[in-house]
């Protein structure tokens, strides 16, 4: 094309010549079709979210025995039982905010009322309880109920805060959570380690010291970190517990179990 037939183009005319739009015509329709694969790709490449949930602001009443080590929890006992035992469904309790919830000592496997919001991802629960909500439901202490171990065991996964994880945050673990989940379990939520089973689902193991007490502060330097951990697994009713020493956390190189 010679120069005398060349399109040229001022910015502030109504329009553009013929073969000059043409061109940015489809040039900006390219463009478009490419943004638009793209968000596409990122959709459906991205791993769909858990079946997390809080219900805030939405109460339910709940019964069951207290037990407080070595992090507080309500025992429901569950129909049926196995080999004679009966089956219980553990709620972890916290309270409002990046808080732990502290009962009293005379409450101890004693049959309690309290009302909060429920916090569940798949079948592992939490019940964010309401101040002044918890009191005895009447009778005795009940015999204290015994963990069954199950040996030694060597685990691999990532240290997490059991409130953000089990709903109220989606997703609530990984780097960018790390301090959230610090500034929770200081505040005394109770940390879980997230592993993963054969079949690649997660769920989460509690964690304790090797005498049974709350692993809070001591675990703060490996959260959302790859972590293997020694020690002694035990199970009561559908919660595990590793029962381990901070000295026995090992940081993993490479990406997150």
């Amino acid at each position: 094309m010679s120069g005398r037939d060349a399109e040229f183009y001022v910015g502030y005319l109504p329009k553009a010549p013929g073969r000059l739009g043409a061109s940015l015509r489809r040039i900006v329709l390219g463009l478009n079709l490419l943004a638009a694969a793209v968000a596409l790709t990122l959709i459906f490449a991205q791993a769909p979210f858990a079946d997390s949930r809080f219900e805030f602001l939405q109460y339910r009443d709940y019964e069951g025995v207290l037990v407080r080590d070595p992090y507080p929890s309500l025992l429901v006992k569950r129909p049926g039982a196995m080999d004679g035992v009966p089956s219980f469904a553990r709620y972890l309790l916290v309270a409002e905010g990046k808080r732990g919830f502290v009962p009293g000592a005379e409450l101890e496997a004693r049959l309690v009322r309290l009302r909060g919001s429920l916090i569940h991802r798949e079948d592992q629960r939490m019940v964010e309880v309401l101040p002044q909500s918890l009191t005895p439901a009447g009778g005795e202490p009940l015999p204290k109920l015994e963990w069954t171990g199950l040996g030694e065991a060597a685990l691999y996964g990532e240290i997490v805060d059991t409130k953000c994880y089990l709903g109220v945050m989606n997703p609530g673990e990984g780097k960018v959570h790390r301090e959230c989940a610090a500034r929770c379990i200081s505040g005394g939520v109770p940390p879980g380690l997230r592993v993963r089973d054969t079949e690649g689902n997660s769920f989460v193991v509690l964690l304790a010291g090797a005498d049974g007490r709350p692993l809070n502060r001591e675990v703060l330097d490996f959260v959302a970190e790859p972590v293997r951990i020694d020690g002694k697994l035990s199970r009561l009713g559908d919660t595990l517990i590793l029962r381990a020493e901070p000295s026995t956390f090992y940081r993993l190189a490479g990406s997150r179990p």
